[in-house]
């Protein structure tokens, strides 16, 4: 009997555990994708914990899922856990198969941690691999605003919109774009559908939504300049703890023909009243609001209201916003007024001489005449950031162009600084640390460093004999920090037993990691000039001019 070669057998049966390894290799990608779908689809509905239990299963099982990493990464980012997603990220980086998504997502990260240069790279390097990388385009305009680039960040948010408009950051970012009538229709249609925003942010929304409703039909609030004095000076009062203690300076506003006294507030928007003081001045009441400050309280609630009046100094305004606080008062006064107000003027904060100056910005060489007006709406701010006090060349332009920052050459040696909104953050070395971002706050009564921020340079100890508050009420835990060096623009300062505090809730807000804040102790022995059209600061100091009242 002749026997039949093996080969043949062996062969086939070869052949059919491929075919069979191949198949569950299929079945095992076709789940994957489908977990990541769920996963994507939990993140966007706003179910941030169900959709990282169901990403780290999936790394768990395979390190190489470059999307779930990526999916991980943004789930901590929105719970407030960078560095939890910078780990995340620094491993992915690590593996031959990163991607575009894992490297706009590093930038994301990257720009929470306030680390800007390395954020560029990261969204510049994942642009040169694909060009239509929503999430690096949607970075560099964040960036880029931030940088007072403002051009340059709408050419890239419209190239993301352009791609990917239903995709919810895009939508986010999108709406400041939009004229008043077309915002709101875009933040409902936002807010009825599945979002990943937290409870806290969705009720922000829909106030907003409310002021939108009150007003987006009506002339916006301009607070228009109708007096013919175009710069001034005025006296600064000394705002006091108590008869011995200064605890910052202030201006006499008066609203509706009442008087207030309000802390200058470089760390605050627009202007916010106690109810108290709203009440006497007769404000015309339009929508609630919420807003938040330092402290462990969260978002505070409020209304927004219309002065027809309000004088400072030599100049007078008409149809002007205040925001009111639901509290009496405010840290014991009638309020606050941020320095961004005078956002039209060039701002400048004369400490030891106890003056606010107010004077036109340096001209744009394209720019025929400067708009003169306060800054009381953050919508009216944004158009004039927009149009740069020039009539729009298209009356039916549905989006206003914005423009670049320019440094005139007169302010070819100031400082550059990151803008938030209202807030400027100063790069600042503490010791011998990479950069950190520093809030000019002339609100805060003391130079004060974040918690995190400390305990990287040096050692800390609870003080609980220091007592802090802000807008969003009382601190709980208090620190003061050991042997802290720091060093912004061209300015030193050593400090013994700095006070720390917890200040993630504010960089919550404002979306990048803020280290510290540089307060009245440091700013009131200085002349600090402010460009917020540009996003410049310079700061001097002459030591023959000692302050007028030592804190």
């Amino acid at each position: 009997m002749t026997r039949r070669p093996l080969l043949p057998v062996l062969l086939l049966v070869t052949i059919l555990a491929s075919i069979i390894s191949a198949r569950a290799q299929d079945s095992a990608s076709i789940s994957a994708k489908g977990q990541m779908a769920t996963a994507d689809a939990l993140y966007k509905n706003g179910k941030l914990e169900d959709a990282a239990k169901l990403y780290e299963s999936l790394l768990a099982g395979d390190a190489k899922l470059v999307h779930a990493r990526a999916g991980l990464m943004r789930v901590r980012l929105h719970q407030q856990r960078p560095d939890e997603a910078f780990k995340l990220g620094k491993t992915g980086m690590a593996l031959p198969s990163y991607t575009t998504e894992l490297l706009s997502e590093m930038g994301n990260v990257q720009f929470r941690r306030a680390e800007m240069m390395d954020a560029e790279q990261s969204y510049l390097k994942a642009l040169s691999v694909d060009e239509r990388d929503v999430r690096a385009h949607l970075g560099l305009a964040r960036l880029y605003k931030a940088y007072s680039m403002r051009r340059m960040a709408f050419d890239h948010l419209k190239f993301a919109h352009a791609i990917a408009p239903a995709d919810p950051e895009v939508q986010r970012a999108w709406f400041s774009a939009l004229p008043r009538r077309e915002r709101l229709e875009a933040i409902e249609k936002y807010l009825s559908a599945p979002h990943p925003d937290d409870q806290e942010e969705t009720t922000r929304l829909k106030h907003y939504v409310d002021y939108l409703k009150a007003t987006a039909d009506k002339p916006p609030h301009s607070c228009r300049l109708v007096s013919k004095v175009e710069r001034t000076k005025t006296p600064l009062i000394m705002m006091m703890r108590d008869p011995s203690h200064v605890r910052g300076w202030g201006l006499q506003v008066k609203l509706n023909g009442h008087d207030s006294h309000l802390f200058l507030d470089t760390g605050a928007s627009g202007i916010i009243l106690g109810s108290s003081a709203a009440e006497s001045a007769g404000l015309e009441r339009i929508t609630p609001i919420r807003f938040g400050g330092v402290g462990d309280s969260g978002l505070q609630s409020g209304y927004m209201a219309v002065a027809k009046h309000m004088r400072i100094g030599e100049l007078e305004f008409e149809d002007c916003m205040v925001n009111v606080s639901a509290q009496r008062s405010l840290l014991e006064q009638d309020g606050f007024i941020g320095a961004d107000v005078f956002a039209s003027y060039l701002v400048s904060i004369d400490g030891p001489g106890l003056k606010l100056g107010l004077a036109p910005l340096p001209k744009r060489p394209d720019e025929i005449s400067a708009k003169t007006a306060l800054h009381t709406d953050e919508d009216d701010a944004e158009q004039d950031e927009s149009t740069n006090g020039q009539e729009e060349s298209n009356k039916q332009a549905e989006i206003r162009l914005p423009k670049d920052r320019y440094v005139a050459p007169e302010m070819k040696d100031w400082t550059a600084v990151f803008r938030f909104g209202h807030e400027l953050l100063i790069p600042t070395q503490v010791n011998d640390s990479s950069m950190m971002l520093f809030l000019i706050d002339t609100g805060a009564t003391t130079t004060t460093i974040s918690t995190a921020a400390a305990q990287k340079v040096t050692k800390i100890y609870r003080n609980d004999r220091i007592r802090v508050k802000g807008l969003s009420g009382g601190v709980d835990n208090v620190y003061t920090a050991d042997k802290v060096k720091l060093h912004f623009s061209n300015f030193s300062q050593e400090n013994q037993d700095l006070l720390t505090i917890d200040l993630s809730n504010v960089s919550r807000y404002t979306g990048t990691e803020i280290s510290g804040l540089l307060g009245f102790a440091v700013l009131r022995r200085l002349e600090v000039k402010i460009d917020y059209r540009d996003g410049l600061v310079d700061f001097s100091y002459d030591k023959k001019r000692v302050p007028v009242f030592q804190h």
